[in-house]
């Protein structure tokens, strides 16, 4: 890097470090982290990352995928993360569970590469659990702690997240100070991961401090119930409030398939709209459960016993159907 725009950049560090401080000492302001970072380094990369959505956008998005970000949610404080990974996904795919790039081969909510699945997720023929909101988001909450234990460190295992651990640990490995700001100034790490972690914070930071900055809009679509914003609202008397029920999001009923069943044959069966069990079930890429093993297949909250009625009822017809086959073709 040229010595003018290093001496810049240093110059730059200093005088936001300052006005860094200024900000976090103001009223109603959240860290994005309460540990694990510089916290000048995060308020650099917020002031430096560009806002991807409009509030328009953002509002919808986040209204939309409610459903996913309860479970997020709720496996962040499982896992004591930082709750600002909530938002990992808009930049990722937009909580979108079958977001695929055109010319890309990653896929899901948290956009997992086929060669970053083992051993967290199943890809095969029949199922691809990247394509499952639940499992990826399991499977990317230990990716990012196993990122964060080897760089101790949030926003280098936010990079190593973009683009590996690898490229990440050879960048530290030729560079003096162990740091992200450092490896951005110096070009030690790809451009999409130097662009990756500036926009994420941005972002996260807009909804985490919606209040703190005025936006009403995106703090009323970023709550999931009133009583689970993640923006601090002062004025806010939660024991006022009813109880938080957002176990309804992703409480749900599993029953262990071992045949090969089509989902708009049960969803019939059950008399269950086909969407809503497709939904629950994205790893089915074929819609159907695989035919070599058992598949744990997830339902809506109180139907196991009503779906093993129905897969005896279709296992019973397709025995008969078999059945009468072979009499034809013996007669």
């Amino acid at each position: 890097m040229h010595k003018k725009a290093f001496i810049f950049l240093q110059t730059f560090f200093i005088l936001f470090s300052a006005s860094a401080s200024a900000l976090n000492e103001r009223s109603g302001y959240k860290d994005l982290f309460s540990d694990g970072v510089n916290k000048n380094e995060v308020m650099l990369c917020i002031e430096n990352g560009r806002k991807t959505h409009t509030t328009n956008e953002l509002c919808r998005i986040l209204k939309d995928s409610v459903q996913y970000r309860a479970y997020i949610r709720k496996r962040l404080r499982e896992e004591n993360m930082p709750s600002c990974i909530e938002y990992l996904p808009l930049i990722e795919s937009n909580y979108k569970p079958t977001a695929k790039p055109a010319n890309g081969e990653s896929m899901g909510i948290w956009q997992f590469m086929p060669n970053s699945v083992f051993p967290f997720m199943e890809l095969s023929e029949y199922v691809d659990e990247r394509r499952d909101p639940w499992i990826s988001t399991d499977s990317a909450l230990k990716k990012l702690k196993e990122n964060y234990s080897l760089f101790n460190d949030w926003l280098l295992a936010l990079a190593a997240y973009n683009c590996g651990s690898g490229a990440v640990m050879r960048a530290l490995e030729n560079s003096e100070e162990k740091n992200f700001s450092s490896l951005c100034r110096q070009e030690l790490i790809p451009m999409h991961a130097r662009q990756y972690v500036p926009n994420f914070l941005k972002i996260a930071d807009l909804i985490e401090n919606a209040l703190f900055y005025e936006e009403t809009k995106i703090y009323e679509a970023s709550c999931i119930f009133d009583t689970t914003c993640n923006a601090a609202d002062s004025s806010t008397n939660l024991s006022e409030k009813e109880p938080d029920p957002t176990f309804f999001y992703y409480d749900f009923d599993y029953v262990t398939v071992a045949a090969n069943i089509s989902l708009k044959s049960l969803a019939k069966e059950l008399r269950l709209d086909y969407q809503i069990l497709k939904n629950l079930n994205l790893s089915l890429v074929k819609e159907q459960t695989p035919p070599d093993r058992k598949y744990r297949l997830r339902l809506p909250a109180g139907m196991a016993l009503s779906c093993k009625d129905a897969l005896f009822a279709i296992n019973n017809r397709q025995k008969n159907t078999e059945n009468k086959k072979e009499n034809l073709n013996s007669n």
